[in-house]
């Protein structure tokens, strides 16, 4: 998919409360946000789930309380964002550049993250319940820093 030009307006100018009762509004519509620059931007408290963010430049961005549950977030740079307390249930971040993210109290339950450039992330209190990490970059005394981290089968 696309970049869609008349999702990437609506989130930029209209702020939460508008973005997310369009949502609400639209709940059939995917956003299609594929390699949009959002560097910077502030999408605290935006529902961004099951939105297409592949390839999408969020770096320094403000996502704190974010819901991104089942969104498609590969390969996108994450680096120092604001992910605090995001709900990021069943995220796909495969090959992510999260390098210096605040990923405190975040969700993460279910979350693809291979090949995630985790480095210097703070994942304090995160939950990573059957979280995917085959290949991510990512140390032990982060892991050991998260609240929950159980492993299953997939």
């Amino acid at each position: 998919m696309i970049l869609n030009q008349r999702h990437l307006e609506l989130l930029k100018k209209g702020g939460a409360t508008t973005w997310n009762t369009w949502r609400r509004s639209n709940p059939a519509i995917v956003p299609e946000l594929h390699g949009a620059d959002l560097s910077g931007v502030d999408l605290h408290n935006y529902n961004l789930s099951l939105s297409n963010l592949r390839d999408v430049n969020l770096r320094n961005a403000n996502l704190c309380a974010s819901d991104l549950i089942e969104a498609n977030l590969n390969r996108a740079n994450l680096a120092n964002a604001d992910l605090s307390g995001a709900k990021m249930i069943e995220a796909k971040l495969e090959f992510c550049d999260l390098r210096g993210a605040n990923l405190a109290n975040a969700d993460l339950t279910g979350a693809d993250l291979s090949g995630a450039n985790l480095m210097s992330a703070n994942l304090s209190g995160a939950n990573l319940n059957w979280a995917r990490l085959t290949d991510a970059i990512i140390t032990e005394e982060q892991l050991s820093s998260v609240k929950s981290r159980m492993e299953g089968m997939f």
